[in-house]
């Protein structure tokens, strides 16, 4: 497996990559877009920070890509869309560089408090202006936390010890949760109009962007001083010019803009505002837990198949993986078996019954359902990310269902599907020693291994007839491996499932059909 890294990365993240086995890791200092394009061809994964973009022109230069790592937390410069097109996972590593991005936060908010950096340059410039930078302080005032995950909790926590007052918007966190951080919930106009200080922690999302409009800043506190160490964007920084200049906002700190670098934005002009080149997650300690954190997630996906931390898949855990491993391949048997049986597929339900699959990560499961039915028709091109995608260009109907309901099994995985006005039903489960078994085809309760070349033959219950399955087969080289019969309650039909060493010949097929008690045969691979 080869690696690129595309914009330099800590020490101890590349010591993780190079000290895996069968792995070579490219990292070229400071590589252009073009030599990226031309070194991407023989690689299964790239890891970007913010100065490489992924588009979807890049990724036609990649057909073996896997997986791409952010180094950190957003994914602005990937095309999110496009890699899932693709079946490219996507990971990032939220929380990595928490502590670094929060500090900052406050730094920032001290220094606009007290106007250090413009103190710093007049005494630069030889000047001892006392009266002129008379800052406010931070004890008592209140503190406006637009976005309260893991970056805005530590920025309430550290603001909660300065003995500031701490209001915070999230539409996505109840207000008990924020009670318990010592933060009192409220909604975004009145956290406009009650702040002192306001900052953003929020991703960058049509919901969020300019959040901080023209409309917002008319609403604001006069004085208000305005920190933004998240994400570009999320203020509009034209209406922001406007509101500084005016005097209705004190003054801002930014570390992230619209466009970056930000070289033609009048706010550069201004003296109540305070910059810094995106240094957010820029302190050696995050550097390296972001370096040591996607080279674990990206050798954890390649090597072992465990998902952390995907923007575009469902993650899943490693003390999950061992659980739900087993169940994977179980899901992907059964739409792989159907998707053969049944063609065009029109839809899916799929249940899970159960206590053990109550207990799991369901999402990756339908997945692997999906993938199993789509992969028989469309070839390699079908894995776990661009499953979804592929079945919804097909227009095919998804419904997923749970139940507790075990029907003697601790975990059974039913898959239903319609194909024009064909119906058809299986369902498989997990035995000791992770054995994966068909339990049920339709009416018939079996219990099959789902691998192989198999061979499944529907007759009219009549004593020689399998015989006759068996001599057939025979005449035609076909040897058996094993054989699994099951008949209907009124004993009226049965189905045979035989599983066989080799591909049988359209001949042995035909010389089956032939007999009059042979109602149906297919052949499938799984």
């Amino acid at each position: 497996m080869k690696i690129l890294v595309c914009d330099g990365m800590h020490e101890s993240g590349l010591s993780i990559l190079r000290g895996a086995r069968d792995v070579e890791v490219a990292a070229p200092d400071g590589a252009s877009i073009e030599e990226i394009r031309e070194m991407l061809p023989d690689c299964d994964a790239m890891v970007v920070r913010s100065r490489t973009k992924v588009t979807e022109d890049l990724l036609r230069s990649a057909p073996k890509l896997k997986v791409i790592g952010r180094a950190g937390t957003g994914v602005d410069n990937i095309d999110v869309q496009a890699a899932s097109s693709r079946g490219i996972l996507v990971m990032n590593t939220p929380g990595a560089n928490a502590m670094a991005a929060a500090e900052h936060t406050l730094a920032m908010m001290l220094a606009l408090a007290r106007h250090i950096p413009q103190a710093t340059q007049s005494m630069r410039e030889g000047r001892w202006e006392k009266k002129l930078f008379t800052g406010t302080e931070l004890y008592q005032q209140t503190l406006g936390i637009i976005g309260l995950g893991k970056i805005g909790s530590i920025v309430a926590d550290r603001a909660l010890c300065l003995k500031m007052e701490v209001i915070g918007y999230d539409p996505y966190i109840i207000p008990e949760a924020t009670a318990v951080l010592g933060v009192e919930c409220v909604g975004l106009d009145e956290l406009l109009e009650r702040s002192d200080f306001i900052t953003l922690h929020t991703p960058s999302t049509p919901e969020t962007r300019n959040v901080i409009s023209r409309e917002a800043l008319r609403k604001v506190k006069p004085g208000l001083r305005i920190v933004n160490c998240a994400r570009g964007g999320l203020i509009d920084e034209e209406a922001l010019h406007e509101a500084l200049v005016e005097k209705r906002v004190a003054g801002a700190a930014l570390d992230v803009f619209a466009q970056e670098p930000p070289t033609e934005s009048p706010l550069l002009r201004l003296q109540n505002v305070i910059f810094t080149p995106h240094l957010g997650a820029s302190s050696v300690q995050a550097q390296a837990n972001v370096a040591r954190t996607i080279a674990s997630q990206i050798l954890d996906y390649l090597q072992l198949g465990i998902i952390r931390n995907a923007v575009n898949f469902p993650s899943i855990r490693a003390k999950d993986y061992e659980r739900i491993r087993p169940y994977l391949g179980l899901a992907e048997a059964l739409g792989r078996l159907q998707g053969q049986l049944f063609t065009p597929v029109q839809r899916i339900e799929i249940e899970y019954s159960g206590p053990e699959l109550q207990e799991l990560p369901l999402q990756p499961l339908t997945q692997m359902v999906v993938k199993g039915l789509l992969e028989p028709v469309l070839g390699e091109k079908v894995n776990l990310v661009n499953a979804p995608l592929l079945l919804k260009e097909r227009q095919v109907e998804l419904v997923t269902t749970t139940t507790s309901h075990s029907r003697g099994y601790t975990g059974l995985i039913s898959v239903r599907v319609r194909a024009g006005d064909q119906e058809g039903a299986a369902a498989g489960t997990v035995f000791q020693h992770d054995e994966v078994r068909l339990v049920r085809l339709n009416s018939y309760r079996l219990e099959a291994e789902l691998e192989g070349i198999n061979l499944i033959v529907q007759n009219l219950d009549k004593p020689g007839t399998i015989g006759v399955i068996g001599t057939t087969l025979g005449e035609h080289q076909v040897n058996i491996a094993n054989m699994h019969l099951s008949r209907t309650p009124d004993q009226d039909r049965a189905i045979a499932i035989i599983r066989i060493d080799h591909e049988a010949p359209l001949r042995a097929l035909d010389d089956l059909l032939s007999h009059p008690n042979i109602l149906t045969v297919q052949q499938v691979r799984l």
